[in-house]
């Protein structure tokens, strides 16, 4: 996850400013996780079959915006957010995997529309995905244009699906003795978290790297980190992320 928070903290005071972007009326680009929903694989000799949401193939959908060029892209990524759900189509069998993953969508103020009416390899695909603030829904499908199977699925729908928007962990700077800056940070349970060090925004060191633990309070788990600095650095700067 790219999401930082940084501040800078002087041997003489202690300054915490939190660089942290915030969506006022709309989504922002990042990781969502699926809450809810459903994915439907039609028709073939079987009919319907029907998948609640989320599952380890299907557990984060992955959001970039451009805001220039008023377009975005979607991704559905698995538990690791890095392995991109597919599937295979069974007919005609040497079909390539159907990765499902959208460039080139339209933005609006209130929705992004992926459409394409059909691809070169004969896909078509239409998802609407609706924002506010933090969370994201989204309901389409995937189907191919023309196939030679009647008994094999042919289209791929996501209905009522809905995610939450995975917040970048926060920093503080609890306190400031001779031993160094003590610093808290909060963020996701059971995630890796790293905390770097710079002295010039452009070079980092790590100089923590920690399992979040869970905590009682499900959502603010934290970690305490020292910074044993060396003698004559008169700022510095830290910043903070996490990797499931």
């Amino acid at each position: 996850m790219s999401a930082h928070n940084v501040f800078c903290a002087g041997v003489f005071f202690a300054l915490a400013s939190f660089l942290e972007a915030r969506a006022q009326n709309a989504a922002v680009s990042g990781f969502y996780d699926i809450s809810s929903g459903e994915y439907i694989e039609c028709c073939g000799i079987t009919g319907e079959t029907r998948t609640p949401l989320p599952n380890s193939a299907q557990r984060v959908v992955k959001l970039n915006i451009d805001p220039q060029a008023h377009t975005a892209s979607m991704t559905i990524l698995g538990d690791d957010m890095r392995t991109v759900f597919s599937i295979i189509p069974v007919c005609p069998p040497s079909e390539p995997p159907i990765f499902f993953s959208f460039d080139l969508g339209l933005t609006f103020a209130d929705h992004f529309v992926f459409q394409v009416d059909p691809s070169p390899r004969g896909l078509y695909w239409n998802y609407t995905l609706s924002n506010s603030p933090s969370r994201i829904s989204l309901s389409g499908l995937v189907g191919l244009a023309q196939t030679g199977c009647a008994d094999a699925p042919s289209k791929f729908t996501h209905t009522n699906v809905v995610a939450y928007l995975v917040a970048p962990p926060r920093l503080e700077l609890r306190s400031y003795t001779v031993d160094g800056p003590l610093l808290v940070v909060q963020g996701r349970e059971g995630w890796q978290t790293v905390v770097e060090v710079s002295s010039d925004l452009k070079t980092w060191l790590e100089i923590s790297r920690e399992v979040m633990p869970a905590t009682r309070c499900a959502t603010c788990p934290e970690l305490t980190v020292r910074d044993t600095a060396p003698g004559g650095i008169t700022t510095r700067f830290y910043r903070s992320y996490q990797r499931p």
